[in-house]
């Protein structure tokens, strides 16, 4: 049996080795990945728009106001971009110093589970709990995506935190600072507003009330209330106030709407899916954590009236219940909930090291064989990163299979380990597991898939050919092309519209997928256009509408 209390040495060696680890995992593989499409490069072009207009209240995406998320993730995007920028001495900022923010919120995230783990169970729960939540792929893929998630995830951890130490930390109150920690709290409740909307509400007023009702601690009264509300209205209300008085206030109503109101009742944009979506999904996008989920659950239960149990239990159920609930369904919703589940199972897997009294009832046959379902996630991702290379990518290289061995025999060992109930193996197996593999993946794979960059493939022929110049986009127009290429890039939904561009605006140059090709031919004709194709033809992957695409370049002479 492998002793969990190597950890059990000063707080140094802990904060040297989950910096480092948060640095190589968060930090080293940020500009691997070309601009995603299509959240992120939706994000990412906003927020260069913002910077060059200097019009940090007005969000715009190309001509269109993109007002479905608050400002908040595009001000500390913008924030950093601009830092970078002027501290490098760059022509323009670098794609990853727009990923900045979700990967430093990401780190702080880690930061902040260690921490509550630790004032909630102690050190060596915090730790692995810090460790889980490090190597879950949901948060490994979020840390580096520009866009609000991860920064999401840090601020409801912040908050409930700070929950934690009105709670629980006796000489919490006698510390002079803690008014202006909690008051604190209230600002990163009214910045989180402004990066995803009334979610925050969702993630903190349920969890609050839900602790007070099961708990009977009344901890509420010492928030704060009336000055902290205060402060909350002061930070989130001012620019709804401005955009709705301006311009765009039917599109920002529109976009409420859509964006919030509406995933409520209904299925958004083809996401939709059944009740039981997050729990399945999480046994992948959540392994480490997930892989005890069984256990964790039995456990939980058999303490039901451990206040801290409560507590982490009231973080995690009203929102996870209302995210199955609600028809529309996208992974990264459950992201802010997983550092509480990180510390539950954490602590689970600690007391079950020197009390194994539980463990009797989780010998029975048929609870053993549950349990271990959950360890088949990770050969499912190994199934799926050798579809991906098979299918879009260079095939079945050296770190493919590499990847591919590491997740399958993680998984075997990790799900005997759990079968046996010796879960400290099989949580120091899963978490190595995922730490090695999923680094692998970020520096090596994505160079790797060259099928589904088109837009990348697109961008490096105009560089390679000198071409500066202002292009009209006809089919493939997809928020990652539009990035590269810049903000005066036209998008036309027809040939007719793509003659009157170049007809109105001269362009030069137009890139137009190929089955739009021979009808504008016949058009440029008739207006008395000269055209002449560029000698490549790009094909690839639109993984944006999983179709197979052939675009080429025409000059227009």
């Amino acid at each position: 049996m492998i002793n969990p209390n190597f950890t059990e040495y000063k707080n140094l060696h802990i904060k040297i080795l989950l910096s480092l680890l948060v640095f190589i995992c968060f930090f080293s593989s940020l500009n691997t990945i070309p601009p995603l499409d299509r959240d992120e490069s939706r994000y990412i072009q906003a927020t260069v728009q913002m910077v060059e207009s200097k019009d940090f209240i007005n969000i715009m995406f190309l001509d269109t106001p993109r007002l479905k998320k608050p400002p908040g993730i595009y001000w500390m995007q913008a924030l950093s971009s601009t830092i970078v920028k002027n501290i490098l001495f760059l022509e323009k900022a670098p794609l990853w110093s727009y990923r900045l923010p979700s990967a430093i919120a990401a780190s702080i995230s880690v930061w902040l589970t260690f921490l509550l783990g630790k004032l909630l169970f102690g050190r060596t729960q915090g730790f692995f709990a810090a460790l889980l939540l490090l190597s879950s792929p949901l948060v490994f893929i979020e840390s580096h995506i520009a866009k609000t998630d991860s920064v999401l995830m840090a601020c409801v951890l912040f908050i409930i935190y700070i929950f934690a130490k009105i709670i629980f930390d006796s000489k919490f109150k006698d510390n002079y600072l803690s008014k202006y920690l909690i008051l604190f709290a209230w600002l990163v409740m009214g910045f989180a507003f402004l990066i995803k909307g009334p979610l925050i509400i969702l993630f903190i007023f349920f969890m609050a009330i839900f602790f007070r009702i099961f708990s009977g601690i009344n901890f509420i009264k010492e928030c704060r209330i009336i000055t902290g509300f205060s402060i909350f209205l002061l930070i989130s209300l001012p620019w709804f106030i401005i955009i709705n008085l301006g311009a765009n206030s039917e599109i920002f109503v529109s976009s409420i709407k859509k964006d919030m109101l509406l995933k409520l009742i209904s299925v958004q944009e083809s996401h939709g899916a059944p009740p039981g979506t997050y729990f399945i999904s999480s046994i992948v996008t959540a392994w480490p954590i997930f892989l005890f989920i069984i256990p964790t659950i039995i456990w939980s239960y058999k303490n039901k009236h451990n206040k801290t149990i409560i507590f982490l239990l009231s973080s995690i159920l009203p929102a996870w219940i209302s995210f199955e609930l609600i028809p529309t369904k996208l992974l990264h919703y459950i992201l802010p909930l997983l550092p509480s589940l990180a510390i539950l199972t954490s602590a689970m897997i600690i007391y079950m090291l020197t009390n194994r009294s539980i463990l009797l009832s989780l010998d029975k046959l048929y609870i053993k064989l549950i349990s271990i379902f959950p360890a088949f996630g990770g050969i499912v991702i190994s199934i799926g990163i050798l579809f991906i290379a098979k299918s879009f990518g260079e095939g079945l290289t050296v770190s493919v299979l590499i990847i591919a061995i590491i997740y399958f025999l993680g998984s075997i060992y990790s799900g005997y380990s759990i079968f046996t109930r010796n879960y400290m193996n099989a949580l120091l197996t899963v978490i190595c597991t995922n730490l090695i593999a999923l680094n692998i993946i970020f520096i090596f794979l994505p160079s790797q898939l060259d099928k589904i960059w088109v837009s990348e493939k697109i961008y490096e022929y105009i560089n390679e050919k000198n071409i500066d110049a202002t292009f009209a986009l006809l089919g493939y127009s997809e928020p990652s092309l539009l990035y590269r290429l810049g903000s005066n890039t036209k998008i036309s939904t027809s040939n007719e519209e793509a003659i009157k561009f170049i007809l109105k605006h001269n362009f030069k140059y137009l890139i137009i997928e190929d089955s739009y090709l021979e009808e504008f031919k016949i058009m440029a004709e008739q207006n008395l256009l000269s055209i002449k194709l560029l000698d490549k033809k790009i094909t690839g992957f639109n993984y944006s509408n999983g179709k197979f695409i052939n675009i080429s370049i025409i000059n227009i002479i």
